[in-house]
């Protein structure tokens, strides 16, 4: 079980007054907590997102994509990134949940990432499911970003007072000019399974300047020699995406 549970444990205790949840503490012993802790995570998450589908966030995406489109004809963008670097997808909450649970100790000084975050949905995972002191999204679609912000308005309405840990934030910036993830995130998550090489290569240089013990999580593994001489790959697993099932490779810096 993973060393920070306090969140984990707050939502139990919030979910004693459920009579599903408090039927089923009365039957399980302590073993099983953490695996009914996580039913209850997945049960918050669904509830969250239920009027925020994936497909409305598809829909979102590809608006904004066709909007970046049309601007690049009158705007000079400091980067450019191709149309698979903006593919949406997600990952499935339960393995990710189980991967932060179980891969990834972490206690309340530590600080989440995730670069692409989209509507929002791995960064309220790693809030719901961890003590992080900060769970932060960094979206460069701004249509997303608008979406992410409104789930977290419902969430500080109805869910935030059920958790110890609270701090939700999203940012909508090109991942290349926030420099917060790098200066300060010790548990990132790169959605990076269709980044093209040149946007890798570039995250590869960032990531290199990420403070000693944090964790990478990726959904494809970085190559260039500079990166791998001071990150060791700890930890190699499938879980399944919106369009499938994706290894997914976790690193700790040096």
């Amino acid at each position: 079980m993973s060393k920070s549970t306090e969140n984990l444990y707050s939502l139990l205790k919030d979910g004693v007054n459920d009579n599903n949840t408090r039927g089923e503490a009365n039957r399980i012993i302590s073993d099983d907590l953490h695996q009914l802790a996580q039913k209850k995570v997945l049960h918050e998450l669904d509830s969250l997102y239920e009027e925020y589908t994936f497909a409305s966030a598809k829909d979102a995406s590809l608006t904004d994509d066709l909007q970046r489109r049309i601007s690049k004809n009158n705007v000079t963008c400091e980067h450019e990134h191709t149309e698979d670097s903006l593919v949406y997808g997600e990952i499935d909450l339960q393995g990710f949940c189980d991967l932060l649970m179980h891969h990834i100790p972490h206690d309340s000084d530590d600080v989440f990432y995730d670069l692409g975050s989209g509507s929002g949905r791995a960064v309220f995972a790693a809030r719901f499911v961890g003590d992080f002191r900060e769970c932060v999204g960094i979206e460069l679609l701004s249509n997303l970003h608008e979406m992410a912000r409104s789930v977290r308005s419902l969430y500080r309405f109805q869910y935030q007072h059920k958790l110890i840990h609270q701090n939700v934030n999203f940012v909508c910036s090109d991942l290349l000019d926030y420099d917060g993830w790098w200066k300060d995130g010790t548990v990132v998550y790169i959605p990076n399974l269709l980044f093209d090489n040149n946007l890798k290569d570039q995250i590869a240089e960032k990531a290199v300047r990420m403070r000693t013990g944090a964790f990478l999580i990726c959904l494809k593994k970085f190559e260039g020699a500079a990166f791998n001489s001071v990150f060791d790959l700890v930890k190699e697993r499938p879980v399944a995406m919106s369009w499938g099932e994706s290894n997914t490779y976790i690193y700790r810096r040096q």
